[in-house]
């Protein structure tokens, strides 16, 4: 009688827990935008015969349930934080470090990927007759090594930057980043904790590189008046849902220059190289010139020369560097620009061409074969 007894109640339990997210799901607001996740979630289907008969709004119904349902922040959180306890990480192709720093999985070795796009640089180069500069940035797993768990597949950047070089060899001049971000006395300062992009003093160094590369002037780091935001959690935060440990400080390095930025997708031009606004917002980064715009160009009266820069997200920071030097700046993002980048360079005359990809961005870019 008892153990009928006991089973009875754990049926009401669980019956009364069912219906208690059950009404939480139909009483509480739903969002429209995980600021964790930083993501739309899923809206409401529209019942339709056509989709019924397919089976489409069954899964629709499915994704959008899942994505209100309620306490869903802390349940994909503690999914994600008892992946990690019971080292199973990597199940979202991020990792976290002994420092508690939340880094890429390491780019695939794809030597197939290596070879269209560096096919698709060559051919680049060639159809200008003229040679072309290539950066790729080194993955902060591979530079901060010492703070990465044990891994079964651990990271080669220096094994696919030679890759690449010697596929561009005679058509693009590679600038090493590795040897030089490896013997920083901080490399911790160059990259964030809760984001792949490198920090302000990362961008800083890459470009003052690329700038002695050319011959041209750098600014020193002290030439820089500096104000930094707290608070800041990049697309790695979000993706891992290792969410609770502390956030990144954005900073914002200016030079006291002049800057006018045009955006093709925007009416007007924007004075100076920081959209400020973007600060009080969940995602922080693009404060630098606004984030991915097709193309854009940064004019400053006091430079000198003109620089096409096609670019990934990587670049949105270090253009801030290199505008102080060039009176032109164009940015090209292959991902939205559907031009031809090699009747750009014959129309305008560029002085200085230079392709720059974060490494894992370029294993996995497919938009490079736009480049003619």
């Amino acid at each position: 009688m008892k153990e009928k007894t006991r089973d009875k109640w754990i049926c009401v339990l669980f019956c009364g827990v069912l219906g208690l997210v059950l009404l939480l799901f139909l009483l509480l607001p739903h969002r429209s935008f995980s600021e964790k996740e930083k993501r739309y979630l899923a809206k409401a289907p529209q019942l339709q015969s056509s989709s019924v008969l397919s089976g489409a709004f069954s899964r629709e119904v499915e994704t959008w349930a899942a994505d209100h349902l309620p306490g869903r922040d802390w349940l994909v959180g503690l999914n994600a934080w008892y992946d990690w306890a019971s080292g199973r990480q990597g199940s979202k192709d991020i990792y976290r470090g002994k420092s508690g720093r939340l880094y890429e999985a390491p780019a695939p070795a794809d030597q197939e990927q290596i070879r269209r796009n560096t096919a698709a640089i060559c051919a680049f180069a060639q159809s200008l007759d003229r040679s072309v500069d290539l950066m790729l940035v080194p993955s902060a797993g591979y530079v901060l090594q010492e703070d990465m768990p044990p891994l079964t597949d651990p990271y080669q950047d220096n094994l696919l930057l030679q890759a690449v070089e010697d596929s561009v060899e005679g058509f693009a001049e590679p600038l090493d980043l590795l040897a030089c971000f490896c013997s920083e006395a901080d490399p911790e300062a160059l990259y964030y904790g809760t984001d792949h992009h490198w920090t302000a003093r990362g961008a800083w160094l890459a470009a003052s590189r690329y700038l002695e590369s050319k011959g041209r002037q750098t600014l020193p780091s002290a030439a820089y008046q500096v104000t930094a935001t707290e608070g800041f959690y990049g697309t790695t935060y979000s993706r891992s849902a290792l969410w609770g440990g502390g956030g990144d400080r954005i900073e914002l390095w200016d030079s006291g220059g002049r800057f006018r930025v045009t955006n093709a997708e925007a009416s007007g031009d924007h004075q100076g190289l920081f959209y400020r606004e973007h600060l009080t917002e969940s995602d922080k980064y693009p404060v630098y010139l606004d984030g991915n715009h097709s193309l854009l160009r940064i004019h400053n009266e006091r430079g000198s020369g003109k620089l096409l820069l096609v670019r990934d997200s990587f670049a949105s920071c270090m253009a801030c560097f290199l505008a102080d030097s060039y009176e032109e700046l164009v940015l090209v993002d292959l991902r939205y620009y559907r031009g031809a980048v090699s009747q750009l360079v014959r129309d305008e005359g560029f002085d200085d061409l230079l392709i720059l990809y974060g490494l894992n961005n370029f294993m996995s870019d497919g938009n490079l074969i736009r480049l003619e």
